[in-house]
């Protein structure tokens, strides 16, 4: 188990958003991630983000850079 990322306030912020988003209660991989996050199970959380950004064919770096914009112009 990996530290608590919920201790962050931009992750707890973010976690919040994408929890009370109806789109995100019908996506599996989308929980599986949020619960990884929750629970501080950072091997699982690197390997769904990974996994997604593999399919989407996008760097961890571009992905980051993609949600920092995404949840700060909102």
């Amino acid at each position: 188990m990996g530290m608590n990322a919920l201790n962050d306030p931009f992750v707890k912020n973010m976690v919040e958003r994408l929890a009370s988003d109806p789109a995100m209660s019908k996506n599996p991989i989308a929980q599986g991630l949020l619960e990884a996050i929750k629970s501080g199970d950072q091997k699982k959380g690197e390997e769904i983000a990974n996994n997604l950004c593999k399919t989407y064919g996008v760097t961890p770096q571009e992905a980051c850079q993609q949600a920092m914009r995404f949840f700060t112009h909102r």
